[in-house]
């Protein structure tokens, strides 16, 4: 998903801030996502900061720019936004964004009128297949924003013994889901290099993600990180919400926390393509 910013203001984005009543909020947004955004939670607000933005003016005179909204606040009539461009994209001229405009959902009158679309499209997969962004913007690696503010559909827990077999379930779930939606630790190393990180883990699995797949083991009951994700996986289950966690079995070894009746795939009866398509019609079921 992306956001659609479009203004009349001339050097409107120029400035750090910008309001938008609240009238002209999910114009030229398709059904689905009108309801999903219709009440901005905490949590809405989150996902909105998740997803990368155009930043356009009226017309197709003006080139557009490419970011994130840092900061969203609810006024009573309107809705005043902060946020920053990307600085590794340069401003891409209209015209060059033009022949996309079909399969980023952008109607044929949509430039003519300022407003906030939230259209259900792969920004940075669409602009990088025309040439107009490098590769790096559609391999995550954290690159989506920032990590605490970035909405998962699938979130992996697990102790390195079984690295390589993430790996392989990862790799082929990319190819499934839109870009940005995966949280695997080493696509944000440079992100998770910093003080305090159990906080962060707490928020990413706790918080951002809805569905965590966790690889349980013996290993993984005597790890530190991964014994501060299971924390906060706990703490999903503990509030019912048993549609969010999805356990993978590598070894019989007792888990404070598991039970006998829990269910489970087995990692050794099943290959990592097979472990893909559950997680992935897990993630289906979710959105549905």
């Amino acid at each position: 998903m992306f956001n659609l910013l479009v203004t009349a203001h001339d050097g409107a984005w120029d400035l750090p801030a910008y309001e938008y009543t609240r009238d002209r909020f999910l114009e030229y947004t398709n059904d689905k996502e009108k309801t999903l955004f219709k009440t901005l939670t905490a949590e809405h607000i989150d996902l909105l900061k998740s997803f990368p933005c155009v930043f356009a003016y009226e017309g197709k005179k003006h080139p557009v720019r490419i970011g994130y909204i840092r900061s969203l606040k609810e006024r009573s009539r309107s809705i005043l936004i902060e946020y920053e461009f990307e600085p590794e994209i340069d401003p891409i001229p209209f015209a060059q964004i033009e022949p996309l405009c079909k399969v980023l959902e952008i109607g044929d009158w949509e430039m003519n009128r300022t407003h906030w679309a939230v259209k259900d499209e792969d920004l940075f997969r669409r602009l990088h297949d025309a040439g107009l962004i490098d590769e790096k913007f559609i391999n995550p690696a954290g690159r989506t924003g920032k990590l605490e503010e970035l909405r998962f559909k699938v979130a992996f827990s697990f102790p390195g013994e079984v690295r390589g077999q993430v790996l392989e379930i990862v790799n082929r779930l990319k190819g499934a889901l839109p870009v940005g939606t995966i949280f695997y630790d080493d696509d944000f190393t440079a992100q998770l290099a910093r003080p305090n990180l159990d906080n962060l883990l707490q928020t990413v699995y706790l918080k951002n993600s809805d569905l965590i797949v966790v690889f349980l083991s013996g290993d993984y009951e005597k790890k530190m990180w991964c014994g501060i994700e299971w924390r906060a996986i706990r703490g999903i289950i503990n509030n019912k919400s048993d549609h969010a966690v999805m356990f993978v079995r590598c070894d019989n070894a007792e888990i404070p926390g598991v039970f006998a009746h829990d269910g489970y795939i087995d990692l050794n009866r099943f290959s990592p393509e097979q472990i893909a398509e559950f997680v992935l019609e897990r993630v289906r079921l979710n959105e549905g």
